[in-house]
């Protein structure tokens, strides 16, 4: 196959993956964001997978892979349902798999189809905030970093990272680590809701939402920063 007909091939491929995820949105995303804005949502998530039995864990992992993968679905409320519905650390490994599962898929679609894709979630004017990306110097550490303030839409810097020369284990090792400490409060948030420990939930979204005001405010100051710099 010559080089003219191996990029129609990739244009139609992009353009049936394009219009999947379309699909996919329209279809199944926006009802289980819907869901998941709401407590009663939540919960009626949480029954729907209780029915599969031994296979909830599974299509848990899948929601979660899902949720990193349709870009604009929060991830917050999914990790607390699986604290509702596995409890603690059982919650925490179906995340963090699910998770795995979501940045692995991501970074092999972006390393495949390009900045093509990657604009269908992310717009260029967010796409050229973060140019600071292509130090590759501190590549590293700003993934770290990134991955780790609160605040920060983690699944859009999933689309963005794999634009850039890190390999794939090294940025699912950092990105997962990072992820892990907010991972693990949504996961404890859920887990003592589903046990009646009301001041545990209420302590841990007051903790979280400190957080999450002091990570915006160091993002504004990266991003300050680095447009005095260019």
């Amino acid at each position: 196959m010559d080089k003219k007909w191996k990029k129609v091939a990739k244009c139609i491929v992009f353009i049936l993956l394009a219009g999947a995820l379309v699909w996919a949105c329209v279809r199944f995303c926006v009802p289980l964001t819907k869901l998941l804005a709401t407590e009663e949502g939540r919960a009626e998530i949480c029954g729907r997978v209780e029915t599969f039995g031994i296979f909830a864990p599974l299509i848990f992992l899948l929601l979660m892979a899902v949720q990193i993968i349709i870009a604009f679905i929060p991830g917050g409320p999914l990790e607390i349902v699986g604290g509702m519905l596995f409890g603690g650390w059982k919650g925490v490994l179906f995340t963090t798999l699910g998770t795995l599962l979501g940045t692995l898929t991501v970074y092999g679609l972006v390393k495949r189809f390009g900045r093509p894709l990657v604009q269908l979630f992310v717009n260029e004017k967010r796409i050229q905030k973060f140019h600071f990306l292509q130090d590759e110097e501190r590549l590293s550490f700003w993934v770290f970093v990134l991955f780790l303030i609160p605040g920060i839409p983690k699944d859009m810097l999933t689309y963005l990272v794999p634009l850039t020369r890190m390999e794939g284990r090294r940025f699912v090792l950092l990105s997962t680590l990072a992820r892990f400490p907010s991972l693990v409060a949504s996961v404890l948030v859920g887990d003592s809701l589903a046990d009646g420990r009301y001041w545990l939930s209420v302590t841990i979204c007051a903790i979280g939402a400190v957080a999450v005001f002091l990570g915006y405010q160091f993002r504004n100051h990266i991003m300050k920063e680095h447009k005095k710099k260019s």
